[in-house]
């Protein structure tokens, strides 16, 4: 994720103003409690006036549009809307109503104010948490100003709630795709992983590990595989013709001529590519649809490739969900956190 600016100190004041001061009698800050919400559950807090007027439409397509690579409508955001007493330029965006809120993991403040500003405040209330706080001084500029920073505000909240399940899978996680990952790669050191538990059934080949539920539904997924380095910047369209090579050559069908590839509409495939810095590393992420050739099955997948310089080959971790009764959102995004393991 790309580095992203602070609230600045006006910006901090006012989210501070809303959340109140939660500090100890001797002045010593208190212990912040513990932040609750399902998944991707975010509390919008907002003047009713802006939000049944011009700025509805505009937080709707941001906040409630569809997660990126999903074969079908879920939105982003489980979205509860708010509306406080006041407003947070003059303290306020108080009132009894606002207190089971305070202390959601995941939370956007949205009011005019004299200056347009974009804001994050983590674990101000309660941890861990993540606010988002977006003033300007109309209506219109607001639109404006959310509308373009869409894919920042989406990234901010998608990201805290990857960290968290992150965090919670290496707590608990596959001990058998933790020690499968760990032999094959035991030439460069030993690589890590933390998926769900349940990913425990295995397959390896040169280079390849591929671990999973073996479900009919709900059932996830998960793959590591390596290839050599040619010193050049990774592409999409080579990592997909490479993708495929391996999923071919390791994940076939029950018949003949039936193999695991990406899915493609007029021989493009269905995938989205951005280049994206996590923890530090600079990787390319793929995210899109697989399908079985020549079969009935496929889903979503998600895929993070990143350069092994020193030992000069490319190593992916992917995620991929078969769920055909059941939302795919919460299964692909816990494989995605998974992959934020990998190290």
């Amino acid at each position: 994720m790309r580095n992203l600016k602070l609230l600045t100190a006006t910006a901090v004041a006012l989210a501070m103003a809303w959340a109140g001061c939660d500090t100890a009698p001797s002045g010593r800050k208190a212990a912040l409690p513990p932040s609750r919400g399902l998944p991707y559950e975010l509390a919008l807090l907002i003047p009713k006036s802006l939000y049944t007027g011009e700025l509805h439409d505009t937080l709707e397509a941001v906040l409630r549009g569809s997660t990126p690579g999903l074969p079908q409508h879920e939105p982003m955001f489980r979205v509860n809307v708010v509306y406080p007493d006041g407003h947070i330029a003059a303290g306020g965006f108080g009132g009894n109503h606002i207190a089971p809120w305070r202390t959601f993991r995941l939370r956007m403040l949205v009011d005019t104010a004299a200056q347009v500003r974009l804001g994050v405040a983590r674990d101000a209330v309660a941890r861990p948490q993540v606010e988002v706080v977006a003033t300007a001084p109309t209506p219109q500029a607001l639109a404006t100003l959310i509308g373009s920073e869409r894919q920042r505000i989406t990234d901010i909240l998608v990201e805290a709630e990857l960290e968290h399940d992150a965090t919670a899978l290496r707590r608990k996680h596959s001990t058998t795709t933790a020690d499968a990952l760990r032999q094959l790669t035991a030439d460069g050191g030993g690589r890590r992983v933390c998926v769900p538990p349940a990913l425990r059934a295995t397959k390896v080949g040169r280079h390849f590990l591929w671990t999973g539920t073996n479900l009919n539904d709900r059932d996830q997924n998960f793959l590591y595989y390596a290839f050599a380095w040619d010193g050049r910047p990774l592409t999409t369209d080579s990592l997909v013709a490479k993708r495929d090579s391996v999923l071919r050559e390791n994940i076939p069908g029950s018949q003949p001529g039936q193999w695991m590839q990406t899915a493609r509409i007029d021989g493009r495939p269905l995938v989205l590519a951005r280049t994206r810095t996590i923890y530090n590393k600079e990787r390319l992420e793929l995210r899109g649809l697989w399908e079985l050739r020549a079969g009935a099955l496929g889903g979503p997948f998600v895929a993070l490739a990143s350069i092994d310089s020193i030992r000069r080959r490319v190593e992916v971790v992917e995620g991929f969900v078969y769920s055909p009764h059941s939302p795919k959102r919460p299964l692909i995004r816990q494989m995605e956190a998974a992959l934020r393991t990998f190290e």
